[in-house]
């Protein structure tokens, strides 16, 4: 299934590629964390988060002048967040890697001489390809494991500048926070365990202008 779910994505690409105007090169550093209640609904002491990095190769268009784009991409990223719990004398670390597609939507909403403003927001579908819990001494793997081994939407907004450095190549800085759907849904009404990743992704990246 997520052979056939890469597959898909490779597709999509090529098949936008023939409308595109830009390929899109991005990486940057993620500071993700865990938004996590237990059954009884209370939110875990502790609870830090951890840097991550992330990469993003995608296409560009413009919908409307050039003021809003359109953009297709794959993302991969990776999450996790680290903790202890002083009562039991336990030390706990998640890491995980997610392998996504995601559709983003921009408009630039001024211009100062050569530098263009603009707020973005993306919604993005992710699988787990790798994951690790460490429970103080002991490694788990996470694939498989359902809290992650489901399907991850997430949303984010954020804003980004650039500014062209030749005719075909543009350079931008880019803010984009978000948190996921939850990955846990409650099985009963005394059940309230939840889980969501809450990501803050400072990145930067080209525009490289396609030939017609």
């Amino acid at each position: 299934m997520k052979k056939l779910y890469i597959l898909l994505i490779i597709g999509n690409l090529f098949s936008f590629q023939a409308n595109s105007q830009q390929l899109v090169l991005e990486t940057g550093k993620a500071i993700t964390s865990f938004d996590y209640k237990n059954s009884q609904g209370n939110q875990l002491d502790n609870l830090q988060s951890t840097n991550q990095n992330y990469m993003y190769v995608g296409y560009r268009t413009k919908i409307f002048k050039d003021f809003i784009h359109v953009s297709l991409g794959t993302n991969y990223s990776t999450y996790g967040a680290i903790g202890s719990d002083t009562s039991v004398n336990s030390y706990f670390e998640w890491e995980t890697s997610y392998l996504g597609l995601n559709l983003g939507l921009d408009f630039r909403l001024f211009n100062i001489k050569k530098f263009n403003f603009y707020v973005k927001g993306t919604f993005s579908s992710e699988f787990i390809i790798q994951g690790t819990q460490t429970l103080n001494n002991t490694v788990y793997d996470l694939v498989g494991e359902d809290d992650f081994d489901q399907t991850n939407y997430f949303f984010r907004a954020g804003t980004f500048i650039d500014y062209p450095i030749s005719e075909n190549v543009k350079l931008f800085i880019q803010y984009m926070g978000g948190k996921s759907k939850q990955m846990r849904n409650s099985v009963s009404n005394s059940d309230q365990e939840k889980l969501r990743l809450v990501t803050h992704n400072f990145g930067f990246g080209l525009f490289i202008k396609l030939k017609s």
